[in-house]
């Protein structure tokens, strides 16, 4: 039986590496697109290209795409918006460009969005839920989140899916390394007044969700991918303390994040509320839906 060819753009990201042995355990043939070099013996059955033109295949039945600088890593200057929005934006377009002018329909392709689609809650009462039909707000996060998705549901021919992610979880990378480091020495616990909503998934249940998705007939065209279950900032610290053994005693006042970094504040210090109400309705079911499950799995394994 041939193998179904999976496409991955932003392959060497933090989601893309762990992606892509996931679906080589599934038995599909992947290509993986990236700007940085990788060690190709890592993955001997992956075809890696750097760009769209290298790739030989003209029958593609998925594609993922992840590309997208990551909106943390520096600080939200003019210049920093333009490369963020450039990275995701004009990298969906020049691959749904490219997919239509070699005439491949894939039967479904899944482009990568957030819950900072939701904004913030200015009066920092966190009292809504978002869902998928939540509207959007015009802070900057948002704004890129919605240019992001419209440069892929544009192309209305091809089969598009959006995944609005929450914060990702997992030993190995991402956030959760550095939002842990302060519980691990003893030190803060509560940032700002605690109740911020912390709207997380486990790298596991984005998989497995991903994978959920590419496969189920369904005219819904966007996806929250966070845990079912609500937790604040607060809770989080005190959760992955009992799993750490430790007992913080610092509380950090917002201000402190607010000086040094800005509008870019709003990832640590606001938020919304999200659910999956999408695919809880398909009938997902999630392997980590609370948080002291995900991190049990996640620390235990460091």
């Amino acid at each position: 039986m041939q193998k179904l060819t999976v496409l991955v753009t932003g392959a060497s990201g933090f989601i893309g590496s762990h992606l892509l042995p996931f679906l080589l355990e599934q038995q599909y043939q992947v290509i993986a697109l990236t700007r940085q070099k990788q060690k190709r013996s890592q993955y001997p059955h992956l075809t890696w290209v750097t760009d769209l033109e290298q790739v030989q295949h003209s029958e593609i039945d998925y594609v993922i795409n992840l590309a997208g600088e990551n909106i943390g890593q520096k600080r939200w200057s003019e210049q920093r918006k333009r490369q963020l929005i450039e990275s995701r934006v004009s990298t969906t377009e020049k691959l749904y460009e490219w997919l239509e002018r070699k005439q491949i329909y894939p039967k479904c392709i899944i482009s990568g969005s957030a819950i900072g689609y939701y904004g913030i809650d200015p009066t920092e009462q966190w009292a809504t839920v978002c869902d998928e039909n939540s509207p959007p707000h015009d802070i900057f996060m948002s704004e890129l989140c919605q240019a992001w998705e419209q440069a892929a549901l544009k192309f209305s021919n091809q089969n598009t899916k959006i995944i609005r992610l929450g914060v990702v979880f997992a030993g190995d990378g991402g956030i959760l390394p550095q939002m842990l480091l302060p519980i691990k020495l003893n030190m803060v616990s509560k940032i700002g007044t605690g109740l911020q909503p912390v709207v997380w998934i486990h790298i596991q249940d984005v998989l497995r969700a991903m994978l959920f998705l590419l496969t189920l007939e369904s005219s819904q065209k966007v996806y929250n991918l966070v845990a079912p279950e609500q937790s604040n900032q607060q809770r989080f610290a005190r959760i992955a303390a009992n799993v750490l053994k430790r007992k913080p005693f610092m509380r950090m006042p917002k201000c402190i994040f607010e000086w040094g970094l800005g509008e870019q504040s709003q990832l640590i210090l606001n938020g919304q509320y999200v659910q999956p109400s999408a695919l809880l309705a398909h009938g997902f079911e999630f392997s980590f839906p609370d948080l002291e499950s995900a991190l049990q799995q996640i620390l235990r394994r460091d």
